[in-house]
C-alpha cells in the first residue's frame, strides 16, 4: 500500500483466525475495549447491511513477506456487538460481547485477544482514514490488487470446457433426448400412497443410485452397499439404508393412514431421500395443487445441490426405461447441465446449491498446477469478474 499504514501482522490474524468456535469468542473486557473502538471508527463509512454493519479488505503480512488479503466486519444489534475477521474463504472468526442476542450472559469462556486487537485497531483505523480521505484509490487498489481466488467471477460452461482439459466432453444426445421425453410424459399414477408402493419405487431407485456410483470407481462400503442391493429384497434393502426405514416396523404396508403416520412421525429426519439429505422422491397428488380430482398420486423427484444432477438423472431415466416415470422437478436444470448452456461461478467459498447468485453452479479457480500457467490465464481472461463492493465514507449529512 503506498499510504502509511501499520503493518497487520498474518501471525496476529492467526491467533484469532485458528481459534474459532462454532458459536463465536466472548472477548474478555479489555478486549471489547478495543473492539467496540474498532467498531467506532468502521462506523465513519456508509452502512453495507443489517445489523449497522460495515466490512473492507485488508492485508496482512507473513512470515515470508508476502501479503494475505483478510477482510474484517464489524456490526451491532441493539447491545450485541461483534467483529467477524475471515481470510475471505474458509476461515473466520466471530467475536462477540456476549453469548447471544438475548440477555446478558456471559458464561462462557472469554478470550484475551487485547494485543492482537491494539494492532488491527491500528491498521483499520489507518484504512479507515484512507477510505474517508480518497475511497476511490482505496477501491481502485483493491480491485486491481486483490487475487482472483478471492474474487468473484462467472465464465459460461462452454467456454470453460474450451479451455480446461480436465472437463470430459461426453456426447449427451441420448441423454438429452430422454430427459426431454419424460419431461414430456404423463407420470406413472398410483392410487393409493402406500409404504408397498413407496418401498417399490424408492428401492428400484436406491439401486440405480449405487450402481451409478460405480462409475468412478467403489471402495469396501460401496461394494458392500452394491451387493446388498443385489441380495436384499425391496423391504429388506428399504429397512437397511432409508434413515428410517427400520420404523416400517408393525405397520400395515398397504394402509395409507400407516404410510401418513410414518411420513409424518419421521419427515424431519430425510425418511424421503434416495440420497440422504439430497436426493428427495416423494409422493405428489396428480394435480398438485389444482382444484381437482387428486385421489391418484405420482412420484416427483428433486435435488437442490448441484453435484447431485447426474445421479438424479441416471435414476429418472432408469426407471423410465423399468416403465416407471417420475416427475422431474429439475428436468429444465438437467437438461441445461446436460447441454452445458449454463453460467458458472468461481466463488472463493463456493456455494453447493444451484441457481445462486446469478450462476447455475459455484466452483473453485484452480490454481497453477491444478492447470498449466497457460490454462490458468486463459481462464482468468474469458471470466467476467465481479467489481468488489464500494467502500465510501459516510454522507456529512447538512
Amino acid at each position: 500500500m503506498k499510504r502509511n499504514i501499520p503493518e497487520f501482522q498474518y501471525v496476529d490474524a492467526w491467533k484469532i483466525l485458528s481459534s474459532n468456535n462454532i458459536n463465536g469468542n466472548v472477548v474478555d473486557d479489555k478486549s471489547l475495549e478495543i473492539m467496540l473502538r474498532i467498531e467506532e471508527s468502521m462506523s465513519s463509512l456508509e452502512v453495507m447491511g443489517d445489523d449497522d454493519r460495515r466490512f473492507f479488505w485488508i492485508r496482512s503480512k507473513d512470515s515470508s513477506g508476502r501479503y494475505e488479503w483478510l477482510w474484517v466486519l464489524t456490526a451491532h444489534y441493539k447491545d450485541f456487538h461483534y467483529l467477524i475477521l475471515s481470510d475471505g474463504k474458509f476461515k473466520f472468526t466471530t467475536l462477540k460481547n456476549k453469548d447471544g442476542v438475548v440477555g446478558d450472559s456471559r458464561k462462557d469462556r472469554r478470550y484475551d485477544y487485547s494485543d492482537v486487537l491494539l494492532s488491527l485497531e491500528a491498521h483499520v483505523n489507518a484504512v479507515v482514514e484512507w477510505i474517508c480521505e480518497d475511497s476511490d484509490g482505496y477501491n481502485k487498489y483493491v480491485n486491481r490488487y486483490i487475487p482472483y481466488h478471492k474474487r468473484n467471477g462467472d465464465i459460461p460452461m462452454k467456454t470453460l470446457m474450451a479451455i480446461d482439459p480436465r472437463y470430459e466432453c461426453r456426447d449427451e444426445t441420448h441423454n438429452i433426448k430422454t430427459m426431454e421425453l419424460i419431461k414430456s410424459s404423463i407420470p406413472t399414477l398410483y392410487d393409493k400412497k402406500t409404504l408397498r408402493n413407496y418401498i417399490s419405487v424408492w428401492s428400484a431407485a436406491f439401486r440405480i443410485l449405487e450402481k451409478s456410483k460405480t462409475r468412478y470407481g467403489a471402495d469396501e462400503l460401496e461394494n458392500k452397499t452394491i451387493q446388498d442391493c443385489a441380495a436384499l429384497d425391496d423391504i429388506e434393502l428399504f429397512r437397511t439404508y432409508d434413515s428410517k426405514g427400520e420404523e416400517i416396523e408393525g405397520l400395515d404396508l398397504d394402509s395409507e393412514s400407516d404410510f401418513d403416520k410414518w411420513y409424518n412421525e419421521n419427515l424431519v429426519y430425510h425418511c424421503m431421500d434416495v440420497g440422504y439429505a439430497r436426493i428427495h422422491l416423494g409422493f405428489s397428488s396428480k394435480c398438485e395443487g389444482k382444484e381437482e380430482d387428486s385421489s391418484q398420486y405420482q412420484f416427483t423427484i428433486w435435488f437442490s445441490v448441484s453435484g447431485y444432477w447426474e445421479d438424479v438423472m441416471e435414476i429418472a431415466i432408469g426407471l423410465y426405461n423399468q416403465g416407471i416415470i417420475l416427475k422431474v422437478r429439475n428436468a429444465d436444470d438437467i437438461l441445461e447441465f446436460l447441454k452445458k448452456d449454463y453460467l458458472v461461478g468461481f466463488r472463493p467459498c463456493p456455494d453447493k446449491y444451484m441457481n445462486r447468485d446469478g450462476v447455475k453452479a459455484q466452483v473453485f479457480l484452480p490454481y497453477i498446477g491444478d492447470v498449466t500457467k497457460e490454462v490458468y490465464w486463459k481462464i482468468i481472461k474469458a471470466t467476467s469478474w465481479h467489481k468488489e463492493p464500494m467502500i465510501r465514507p459516510m454522507s456529512i449529512k447538512k
